[in-house]
């Protein structure tokens, strides 16, 4: 096996490991049954935001840092606070607790930038869109094998409190497969150096090189390096069009991953919902983690000319998303609300797959893991303020705030309608 194929392998097992929750699907009925007893306005107010806003904060440490230590030792931290954060899940009671233990979940979602980055940093760039196909799949895989082990655990019945053991234990092996993955000997840009020749007497003479040179000439060197990519991806207004709606929809996206447990919960309160109906959520976990990789597989080798149809694709995608999302809001049908939800998130796996190829054309090869990072963290921007302005702000019960996220996409189709409009008339 190729050395690269190899370190594919390794990092991809790691990513279904790491992806391996089975409380996830479950995780508000847990907060709102016993031993927790939280109830469904504090789980949205109180509980969830936290992890909202410590991931963005978390992120621009954890952004510039990564690339400094390498990688591999923010995703040994990232299985660390996994671990930290069942291990609380199983023992805390308290708001406050739960709170802390929210914050460190924010920090999981920050070091996730370091899976998805390691691998630019350790295969050749003729690798790149092979090896992130496979990091996404890994995610997928991951999630969906969660959700069907939840379902059964579940079903042959296990409470919600035993489905946190079990995310221990695979957060446990996501801790020791993170420590056998291969260290990185260099990084894009702060360790760039050391992948360069020795001298004659076998040693590394940028090794040497770089003991002379302070830490301030060192950091400016990785930052001016960082920042030539980031104006060269940024310049180009295909690229910023393209990363302007995968940031607008990732932070969506989340914000749906975040609060359609609240939503379901309403609707099975609401309309008096029992028995098995009440407890397919890690079914609903696999359907949609499963058809995603297959959609997502196909659309990335769709041979379209989107720099000709692209704009007409984010209008009409967004205008269809804020039609699933008003429906969800609406729907009284929990069968129906499964549906819809399901059809949100394999439209928007397809679309992200799109938005990621169309930016990866038109970059440096190199500058992979900084344009994640940065729409990434513009992602996490807008979904804290949107969480600020919704939830806390405005105080929106689960339907409600599926309105509004409605509303938010039906504002970014009107802005990829307008300039779409405006390139046709200006070719005309």
């Amino acid at each position: 096996m190729e050395p690269w194929m190899k370190i594919s392998l390794i990092l991809s097992v790691y990513g279904v490991i790491k992806e391996f929750r089975p409380s996830e699907p479950f995780v508000t009925k847990y907060l709102n049954n016993p031993p927790m007893n939280f109830t469904i306005d504090q789980i949205n107010v109180d509980i969830y935001p936290v992890s909202i806003y410590s991931s963005m904060i978390l992120l621009v440490v954890m952004f510039l840092i990564t690339d400094m230590l390498r990688y591999k030792p923010i995703i040994i931290i990232n299985s660390l606070a996994s671990v930290t954060v069942y291990i609380m899940l199983i023992v805390c009671r308290s708001l406050f607790e739960v709170q802390v233990l929210e914050v460190f979940y924010g920090f999981i979602i920050a070091c996730d930038v370091a899976y998805y980055t390691y691998i630019y940093a350790t295969v050749s760039v003729s690798h790149y869109q092979e090896v992130s196909g496979y990091t996404r799949a890994a995610y997928l895989v991951g999630r969906c094998i969660s959700g069907i082990t939840s379902q059964i655990l579940v079903f042959i019945g296990f409470s919600y409190y035993f489905l946190n053991i079990f995310t221990l234990g695979g957060m446990c092996l996501s801790l020791i497969w993170a420590l056998i993955l291969p260290p990185v000997p260099r990084s894009i840009y702060f360790h760039r150096e050391r992948d360069n020749g020795k001298s004659d007497n076998g040693d590394d003479t940028n090794v040497l090189e770089q003991t002379e040179v302070d830490c301030v000439t060192f950091l400016k060197r990785g930052l001016s390096r960082l920042w030539k990519d980031f104006i060269s991806a940024y310049s180009n207004l295909y690229v910023v069009k393209w990363a302007f709606w995968w940031a607008v929809g990732t932070c969506a996206y989340y914000q749906i991953l975040t609060y359609i447990q609240p939503l379901w919960e309403q609707v099975i309160l609401e309309n008096h919902i029992t028995g098995y109906l009440t407890q397919l959520n890690g079914i609903v976990e696999a359907i949609y983690t499963i058809l995603s990789a297959v959609v997502a597989f196909y659309c990335g080798k769709l041979k379209i000319n989107w720099s000709r149809y692209g704009e007409v694709l984010l209008t009409v995608c967004s205008f269809i998303f804020a039609g699933i999302l008003f429906a969800l809001s609406e729907l009284d049908n929990i069968w129906l609300s499964h549906a819809a939800y399901v059809l949100y998130t394999i439209l928007f796996n397809g679309m992200i797959t799109i938005a990621a190829s169309e930016v990866a054309k038109c970059i440096n090869l190199d500058s992979h893991g900084l344009v994640f990072g940065i729409n990434m963290f513009v992602a996490l921007v807008m979904q804290s303020l949107l969480t600020y302005f919704i939830v806390d702000y405005l105080n929106l019960d689960p339907r409600q705030q599926f309105v509004s996220y409605g509303i938010y996409y039906c504002v970014a189709g009107i802005i990829f309608g307008t300039t779409s409009l405006y390139s046709l008339c200006k070719k005309r």
